[in-house]
């Protein structure tokens, strides 16, 4: 088995799902119970922004990347064609890039505090992407929001134009407009 392989087995794909979710709720509330006093509120702020940070960089990646950047527009493609598959980016690498690419940066800029809080704020919002997404493949809900997103989901993965690029919000495809409602 490659550690880059894409094609999880169902026990290493719900293994992810849980270290996404579960590491950076532990996380945060390891921040608030270990940063200096007086700093708590700041960093939870930092957190709030690095889950609103997570729904842009979401946005950007699915659209510019994984439909237009190759090999990611292959990868992608595969899991357009068979959604069902438990297919994403190894644990490992996910980790790592957070890691060199958001965490460093940050703490260079603001801290160890504030670049944490925003690091995990980060994690929490691939970690609630992750499960939304496997969700919107294989969940059925009476929730009104969920059924909307998961219908908007649907018409991203069936539709031959560029829409509905939002997994969390369709926020930022209204803002860009991608929106699609049809």
């Amino acid at each position: 088995m490659s550690i880059l392989k894409l094609e999880f087995s169902k026990t290493a794909y719900k293994i992810d799902l849980a270290v996404f979710l579960v590491i950076p709720i532990l996380a945060v509330g390891a921040l608030w119970w270990a940063c200096p006093l007086g700093t708590g509120w700041g960093v939870l702020a930092a957190v709030v922004l690095g889950f609103i940070g997570w729904t842009l960089l979401e946005y950007g990646l699915h659209r510019f990347v994984l439909h237009h950047l190759s090999p990611f527009k292959e990868w992608h493609q595969a899991h357009h064609e068979a959604p069902d598959l438990a297919v994403g980016t190894p644990t490992w690498v996910s980790l790592t890039l957070v890691a060199l690419l958001i965490f460093l940066p940050a703490y260079w800029l603001v801290g160890l505090w504030l670049g944490s809080g925003f690091s995990v704020g980060l994690l929490l919002g691939y970690g609630i992407y992750t499960w939304l997404h496997h969700a919107e493949h294989h969940w059925r809900s009476s929730m009104p929001w969920f059924r909307r997103l998961k219908r908007m989901h649907a018409i991203h993965h069936h539709t031959f134009d560029e829409s509905n690029y939002g997994v969390i919000t369709l926020f930022w495809d209204r803002v860009f407009g991608t929106y699609r409602d049809k």
